[in-house]
């Protein structure tokens, strides 16, 4: 489905929709005023994701009950309802909206019990079996710990009552059983407590455990400040993980001090496990991802700041070990440290053209591409390390998608269950995704904009945009981005060039329409920044550019790696995945093309080559089929080329008619001795008739059928069986036998001419080959039944075939030469080329000649008299009758501008000799010569309105043809009708222009947004500063060194970017502690304004 299409729909859904509104008001007004107005409200309140009704699951839970009370209250007692039986019965109808309310409000607890409930999707391999081992060794009970935890958790969650109606019953209890919770974290060994925290249900825990109102009741507060900064020296980096997730799920705006949490449990994480903390939180299969922690989740700049500078902190201290090599360093050179971000539709799967998804037609609908998962893989392993990718190790695996975010995870959770799909793809599950990614979604206003305005500039900076945030949460890695040029993602890898260029590894393009298209292909201007990206059709072709890159990418054993999965992938593609047999085959092609440049590559560097796909056989050894060269036997068959080796019968077909005929006719049936007749069918036959059966039964491939096939084995089978009687009627055919021996020794005359010496051999493709279908002979008109507009065409008794006529063939058009009736071959000079071809009648059409061509047809000039009738020009008249073409100085208005003929067409040869004349002396002849010489008579004429830088004017070399048309062509006319005409044209091309679509949009100039305002106190690695002015070009602070005392009383000044600064406190002073104002009142430090040093106390 293409736009227009889809936008068709949209509007007459939108239509539909109206007048179906407007149908239902005029029948029921106030009914339909409370639906449109809760569908209002339904909007808002789904639209506005980031407002205070989704901090906490309660306000949610009391919002959609809320809802459900108003909406079945208007259903039951609105005076036009359908259903409004609480007017008659109000006690029942008030019971309903009660059921109802209540209903939803169950529903919904149990949906979020069973989402906070669920553990993060990461694998932790054999190593939690093996921990739990050694604690049963050490004598410390984590399963009866555990057991009790679940216990007190299952007296806590009342399953039809919610937790506020609990507390107000029976609170004492309750808040006995949090504390028994709190006290086994709380005595819990370092190794019990990791195994306690990654085996609990700890989202359930932290939304079911409330604080309370008394001053000893704030348990949840204590329950989270005991993991996440009592003890988070003792978790492992796997427990941090879990903590991180479970704040997420109880929503961090619940608690005001839980943003606070988050970064004490990242600030206490430092360098390569601060680096496996962001990645496991990325790998957990779900929503709740590092990037939506960071940017979504965490509303305090303050908090976000101190994180971001805390990543970028670590990352330095990362590479300077890599500079120093150290002996960590060695280990980090085990991995690529690499994130590989991709597009989905027309990267990862094929969108099959669905618009608003994609363009690329050339898969079925939601096929993954061949080789594109291994490409992944290899991109994660690097060049260093192992050799294989260890299954339950963390990838580093992203998808950019344009796909817009839509209401918590109703998008990404249709993703997630793809990406899940994929990692169980194969037969051995190992053929998959090798690793749960992380997604980065798009958003509501770029999508509008693409949908509505077809712009692809708001996509690009969307996921230019995801791409930043994402760099900044990991600066330690690089990044390669894998993207198709279907929609905006060319342009969004140029500005993620043009801002992180030593971030941006690489950039790999999908080829899925023509480069010409690509919105932001601009090939001059990424030459002069540097930017190389890579442009391919299959995944085979990006990792031979991978590990041909200096340095390489991948490894070659890599490269091998996806050749071979790109073979099997392409086997797993089922035949109802394809939209066509012709589809399949032009993508093996391809596919094998690229396999066969990375074999060259392999053999070269002493690697093994990987073997190209393999068609499927469907025509058998002898069987008889059609080909675009006529009637012809299977010989053999190539399967990595899909050949077939036929030989052709180009027998006259008269003789194939012929021959057809006899073996349709009966047999007959030999007399034996005993008067009893007795019918014998040879094993030759039963194959003619068999061939003739399958001939004429319908196959949408071409193929035999399995019931055709079995036939056929059944009866090479009885072939010995028949043998034995046969022979017994050797004897009775035994003079008959003699009579065809002494025949075929001499045989007719035109004996020879039906059968040629020498078999015709052809290699045919086999998507060209068709099912077998017997000659027939052609069926002549007699004249009858003529319709009654055959007056405007010629007549049909005349020579179809008349030499010199124009003609179309199946290799151009042509003239005809020879017409040979007896064998019905036609003899034909090409146009355009060299050559003469010999076809048969039915290749050959005639160009008519009707009323209708003449009327259409231009005036010919004399050039086009026959030579017969042209005069012979001799040298007195040649000097006052030279024409056009072959006349010197003619003025002729080219579009180039005026000019005059300098180089006419030759003069006819002087002679008399009329058959000379008649072969050189037209313009036709020339053309003959033409044909023949492969040489185009051409006129030049020099532009006398140019001229060149040295004084020369150029030429302009044209047939006389369009030398003519020039020539002939009126001026412009001058008058009222003119100036009417220009009137109209000029009004149109101002409505066309109006209605022609606005150019597009100037790449948007990248301007870097302030953080620190002039005057704020910073500290920098140089020293205590002051923000003097910032340069919104390229987001430099000019920021005056205070410490600093030069001559004069004078700072120096420094120009450092955002990532150098922080806010200046202090020393000793920190958020929480006593201070003592300027103004002499004492107080606590709650907060520090960063962007103007601003101390809130």
């Amino acid at each position: 489905m293409d736009r227009v299409a889809a936008m068709l729909i949209l509007l007459g859904l939108l239509v539909t929709v109206g007048l179906l509104l407007l149908a239902l008001f005029a029948v029921a007004p106030v009914i339909c005023s409370c639906i449109v107005t809760l569908l209002y409200t339904l909007y808002l309140f789904i639209a506005n994701e980031e407002s205070a009704f989704h901090h906490a699951q309660e306000f949610e839970n009391r919002f959609w009950t809320i809802f459900t009370l108003l909406l079945t209250t208007a259903l039951f007692f609105a005076n036009d309802s359908p259903l409004a039986f609480g007017q008659t019965y109000p006690s029942f109808g008030f019971l309903l909206v009660l059921l109802a309310a209540y209903g939803m409000h169950m529903w919904d607890r149990h949906q979020h019990r069973k989402e906070i409930s669920k553990q993060p999707g990461l694998r932790r391999g054999a190593s939690a079996a093996a921990s739990l081992v050694r604690l049963n060794a050490l004598g410390i009970p984590v399963e009866e710990l555990l057991q009790k935890i679940n216990s007190c958790l299952a007296d806590i969650d009342q399953v039809l009552l919610p937790s506020t109606i609990n507390n107000y019953l029976n609170l004492r209890f309750f808040m006995q059983k949090e504390r028994e919770i709190i006290k086994i974290f709380e005595e819990a060994q370092p190794k019990a407590l990791n195994y306690l925290i990654s085996h609990c249900r700890l989202g359930l825990i932290f939304y079911k455990v409330k604080d309370h109102r008394s001053f000893n009741g704030k348990h949840r507060t204590e329950l989270i400040e005991l993991l996440a900064v009592n003890r988070i020296s003792v978790l492992t980096v796997y427990s941090k993980v879990v903590v991180l997730h479970a704040l997420q799920m109880m929503k961090l705006p619940a608690n005001v001090r839980a943003e606070y949490w988050v970064r004490n449990i990242i600030l206490c994480t430092t360098q390569d496990d601060l680096s496996e903390l962001k990645t496991l939180t990325d790998a957990k299969g779900n929503y709740y991802s590092m990037n939506k922690l960071i940017f979504h989740d965490i509303k305090s700049q303050t908090v976000r700041e101190d994180i971001l500078q805390h990543f970028k902190k670590q990352a330095d201290i990362l590479q300077a070990h890599m500079t120093m090599r150290t002996k960590r360093s060695k280990l980090r050179m085990q991995k690529a440290w690499r994130k590989v971000l991709s597009d989905v539709d027309d990267t990862l799967t094929c969108s099959g053209g669905s618009y608003p998804a994609g363009i690329d037609k050339r898969f079925g609908k939601k096929v993954v591409y061949p080789g594109v998962l291994a490409f992944y893989r290899e991109l994660d392993l690097g060049t260093r390390g192992p050799e294989e990718w260890q299954e339950g190790t963390p990838g580093n695996l992203v998808f950019i998608s344009a796909r817009p975010h839509f209401y918590k995870d109703v998008s990404e959770k249709h993703n997630f269950a793809k990406f899940e799909k994929m990692r169980a793809r194969g037969e051995d599950g190992k053929s998959g995704m090798h690793t749960i990614p992380s997604l980065l979604a798009g958003d509501m206003a770029s999508g509008r904009e693409y949908i509505v305005s077809n712009d692809m500039e708001p996509l690009a900076v969307k996921k230019y945009d995801n791409f930043k945030s994402y760099v900044s949460i990991y600066p330690e890695f690089k990044h390669v981005f894998i993207g198709d040029n279907g929609q905006g993602d060319v342009r969004a890898g140029e500005l993620m060039f043009d801002s992180f260029p030593q971030h941006l590894e690489a950039l790999y393009i999908h080829v899925v329409q023509p480069l010409s298209k690509t919105h932001g292909y601009a090939p001059t201007r990424w030459s002069s920044k540097g930017l190389k990206p890579c442009f391919f059709r299959t995944y085979v072709d990006a990792a031979l550019d991978a590990v041909t890159r200096n340095p390489p990418l991948i490894r070659l054993s890599g490269l091998k790696r996806v050749c071979q999965d790109a073979v099997s992938d392409f086997y797993m593609i089922t035949t109802n995945k394809w939209p066509s047999e012709n589809h399949k085959s032009l993508r093996r092609e391809e596919l094998n093309q690229a396999l066969w440049s990375s074999n060259q590559y392999l053999n070269k560097v002493g690697e093994g080559d990987v073997p190209l796909l393999e068609a499927e056989r469907v025509w058998k050894d002898g069987q008889k089929i059609r080909t675009p060269y006529g009637i012809g036997t299977i010989l053999s068959f190539d399967p990595t080329f899909d050949m077939y080796r036929v030989e052709l019968d180009w027998r006259p077909l008269n003789v194939q008619v012929g021959e057809k005929i006899k073996n349709e006719q009966p047999k007959e049936r030999p007399i034996s001795s005993s008067g009893l007749e007795t019918v014998v069918e040879t094993v030759e036959e039963v194959d003619e008739d068999n061939e003739t059966e399958l001939a004429t039964q319908p196959d949408s491939i071409g193929a035999l059928g399995s019931s055709s096939k079995s036939d056929i084995t059944e009866l090479v089978d009885e072939k010995d069986n028949r043998k034995s009687t046969q022979d017994e009627f050797v004897q009775a055919s035994e003079s008959e036998q003699g009579a065809k021996d002494k025949q075929s020794e001499n045989p007719a005359p035109n004996a020879l001419e039906e059968r040629p010496v020498h078999p015709i051999i052809a290699t045919v493709q086999g998507r060209q080959i068709k099912m077998y279908t017997p000659p027939s002979m052609p069926v002549l008109s007699q004249g009858k039944g003529r319709s009654i507009f055959s007056f405007f065409g010629t007549g049909g008794e005349e020579e179809p075939f008349k030499p010199g006529a124009k003609c179309t063939t199946p290799f151009g058009p042509a003239t005809i030469v020879e017409h040979r009736q007896k064998k019905r071959v036609v003899v034909v000079d090409m146009i355009g080329w060299s050559a003469r071809a010999y076809l048969r009648e039915d290749c050959i059409k005639i160009i008519s000649k009707g009323i209708l061509t003449s009327l259409l047809r231009r005036m010919t000039s004399s050039d086009d008299i026959s030579p017969a009738k042209r005069p012979v020009i001799t040298k007195e008249v040649k000097e006052k009758e030279i024409e056009f073409p072959y006349a010197k100085g003619i003025t002729i208005r080219t579009p180039f501008g005026e000019g005059i003929v300098t180089r006419p067409l030759p003069l006819p040869t002087e002679t008399g000799d009329a058959k000379q004349s008649d072969v050189k002396d037209t313009l036709q002849e020339s053309n003959d010569l033409l044909q023949t010489s492969k040489q185009t008579p051409t006129m030049g004429i020099c532009l006398t309105s140019w001229k060149l830088a040295n004084g020369c004017q150029p030429i302009v070399y044209c047939t006389h043809e369009t030398a003519r048309e020039w020539k002939d062509a009126k001026p412009a006319a001058s008058g009222l009708l003119s100036a009417f005409g220009s009137l109209v044209s000029t009004t149109v091309k101002m409505i066309t222009a109006q209605q022609e679509k606005p150019p597009p949009p100037s790449p948007p100039i990248i301007s870097y947004e302030r953080y620190f305002q002039d005057g704020s106190a910073v500290t920098t690695l140089f020293g205590d500063g002051v923000v003097r002015s910032f340069r919104e070009t390229d987001g430099i602070y000019v920021v005056s060194l205070v410490r600093w005392n030069m001559i004069g009383s004078r700072s120096p000044t420094a120009y450092l970017q955002k990532d150098a600064l922080t806010y200046r406190l202090a020393k000793g002073c920190h958020e929480g502690c006593s201070v003592l104002t300027s103004l002499g009142l004492s107080g606590r430090l709650a907060s520090v304004e960063p962007k103007t040093g601003a101390l809130l106390v």
